[in-house]
């Protein structure tokens, strides 16, 4: 590896009988790294964690990957993690990591963000798609430049306080979230629990396809919130509250929504303008 060590880029996309990343700390000014549909790969070097040059990191379906070392890539600006459902846990983040401002993790077996999650501190947008049943931490709404979490298709969302880890949370709370979705991600009325009201700067609400009964009375004082969607709630039955700012409702098939609660809605709406 000495003799590569002005390498920049290094590419083992699609190299069927790779099984290792090996050591790359002789690799000190690496900046590309991508190992995509490496199906057979089962071991990530710890090394590939700690390149401070490197800008791109990509590793999508590489379907036998259960583990990922710890990350402190001071320059990352690009994480490709996707499409292995064998992965159950997000790489711990050793340190802070400026900038990184997109995270997308779609179709992975996750079963918990660490609390080191927050250590990516520029980050300002987080998707996450056909993750399973994913523990967050309380921490991860804490993260200063955070300002849209998007969340399709999981098959539940679980929130835990980082100082007490067996304390579930209903609701993510962050200040800075001026876009929030949870679209098909197994909600019930719990979601809507303690935390909700901190989501006070959301100006886009996506509730769509989710099994809750009712939108709360508290629903009026996000001031800022001029859409809301809970199209597809095929159990929600009573709506409680109206932004003051609300622009877009929209409903499409919620048909357990009752005539009356549907009237006084509007009348709700008529009444703020």
């Amino acid at each position: 590896m000495q003799k590569f060590r002005n390498l920049k880029v290094l590419n083992f996309d699609g190299c069927k009988l790779l099984t290792e990343i090996p050591d790359v700390s002789d690799l000190p000014n690496l900046e590309e790294l991508s190992f995509d549909y490496c199906r057979n790969l089962i071991t990530v070097h710890h090394s590939i964690g700690l390149l401070n040059k490197l800008k791109i990191l990509s590793a999508e379906y590489c379907s036998k990957l259960t583990t990922f070392p710890p990350l402190n890539l001071t320059s990352l600006k690009r994480l490709e993690l996707s499409f292995f459902s064998s992965l159950e846990n997000f790489p711990e983040i050793l340190g802070e990591m400026k900038n990184l401002s997109y995270l997308a993790l779609f179709d992975l077996g996750l079963k918990e963000l660490p609390d080191s999650f927050q250590n990516l501190v520029g980050l300002e947008r987080l998707s996450m798609r056909d993750c399973g049943i994913v523990w967050l931490p309380r921490s991860i709404v804490m993260m200063p430049n955070l300002s849209s979490l998007n969340a399709a298709s999981c098959k539940g969302l679980q929130w835990v306080k980082s100082d007490e880890g067996e304390e579930k949370v209903g609701s993510i709370a962050c200040s800075n979230v001026y876009e929030f979705s949870v679209d098909g991600c197994n909600l019930y009325d719990d979601f809507f629990s303690t935390g909700f009201m901190q989501l006070d700067h959301v100006k886009t609400l996506s509730l769509r396809d989710n099994n809750f009964t009712f939108l709360p009375e508290c629903i009026k004082e996000l001031n800022f919130l001029t859409r809301l969607d809970v199209s597809g709630c095929l159990h929600l039955q009573e709506i409680r509250g109206v932004p003051p700012k609300l622009k877009y409702f929209t409903a499409r098939e919620c048909i357990s929504l009752s005539s009356s609660s549907s009237s006084m809605f509007l009348n709700q709406v008529l009444s703020c303008f």
